[in-house]
């Protein structure tokens, strides 16, 4: 049975995948150039509190969204293929888990590093 590939957003902690959610290609949020997941990282980091999954964190990473890399996966019109957005820091086997979680196709899935998930430095000041 060939799935439908998923978009979505992650978290990647200590070499592994700590949270995803996706849904179906087809159930995404749809804009004139991509197909998006309904649900950005700020607003799931304040679910995912709720529900307690922070609690696998240390203390000091719980409370900003950004404090661990995080990515995400579209779906781009344009040049028909699936687009891996992360950090410079996600390692092969993370890739690797994404891409299965997310049922991703090989031959049409873009991996781009992109600096906006990697977590801000501690000394950041706005």
């Amino acid at each position: 049975m060939n799935e439908e590939p998923r978009v979505g957003i992650f978290w990647s902690y200590k070499n592994r995948i700590f949270h995803h959610q996706s849904s179906p290609l087809s159930e995404g949020i749809k804009t004139d150039i991509s197909v998006d997941y309904e649900v950005g990282h700020y607003a799931a980091w304040f679910l995912m509190d709720k529900m307690g999954l922070l609690k696998e964190l240390p203390e000091t990473l719980r409370y900003e969204y950004d404090s661990i890399p995080r990515g995400r996966v579209v779906y781009l019109f344009k040049k028909k293929c699936f687009v891996l957005y992360h950090g410079d820091d996600i390692t092969e086997d993370e890739k690797r888990t994404i891409m299965k979680a997310f049922k991703l196709p090989e031959d049409s899935t873009i991996d781009d590093i992109d600096m906006h998930y990697n977590p801000l430095p501690e000394d950041f000041v706005f």
